[in-house]
C-alpha cells in the first residue's frame, strides 16, 4: 500500500539532505586546505668540502586560499646518528624562516632548501618542522625527515 508523505516530513527530508550536502564538501575542503609536500629528499654520497657527501631536502608548504592563515615558519635542524644508543643528536640548527602574507582569497606557498655537508661519516639526516599560522594561533603543523644517509 502506498501512502503519502505528510508536507512537514518531505520538507523535514529535504532540510537535512540539503545541510548533509552542504557540511560534506566543507569537509572535504578542510582536508586539502594547506599541502605540505617534499620535493626533493636525496642523499649525495661523495665530495663537497668534508668529502662525506651531503644529505638534500627541499620542501614546499601551501596554503589553498581563504583558509585564514598569513604566516608559514620553518625550522630546520640537521642531526646525526648515536647508533649504540638508538637515538639522533641536533649537529646543525638552520636559521629559522618566516614567511608572512595577506590574509586573503589567494593562495600563497614557499619552497625552501636544506643541504648539510657533515664533517664525518656517521649516518645523518635533515628534520623540518612546518607549522601554517593565523597571527599567533597555529592553524597547521607538519614534521618532514630526509632520507638518512
Amino acid at each position: 500500500m502506498l501512502a503519502r508523505i505528510p508536507a512537514t516530513a518531505r520538507r523535514a527530508g529535504l532540510l537535512a539532505l540539503l545541510l548533509v550536502a552542504l557540511v560534506a564538501p566543507s569537509t572535504a575542503r578542510a582536508a586539502d586546505t594547506f599541502t605540505f609536500t617534499v620535493l626533493r629528499n636525496a642523499c649525495v654520497r661523495k665530495g663537497h668540502d668534508f668529502n662525506h657527501g651531503e644529505v638534500l631536502l627541499k620542501v614546499k608548504v601551501q596554503e589553498n586560499g581563504a583558509s585564514g592563515a598569513n604566516k608559514f615558519t620553518l625550522a630546520a635542524v640537521a642531526q646525526h646518528s648515536n647508533p649504540k644508543q638508538g637515538t639522533w643528536t641536533t649537529e646543525y640548527t638552520f636559521a629559522n624562516v618566516t614567511v608572512t602574507f595577506p590574509n586573503d582569497a589567494n593562495s600563497y606557498y614557499h619552497e625552501r632548501w636544506f643541504a648539510y655537508d657533515p664533517k664525518n661519516k656517521s649516518v645523518h639526516d635533515i628534520v623540518v618542522v612546518i607549522k601554517v599560522w593565523h597571527n599567533k594561533k597555529l592553524l597547521a603543523s607538519k614534521t618532514i625527515t630526509s632520507k638518512a644517509c
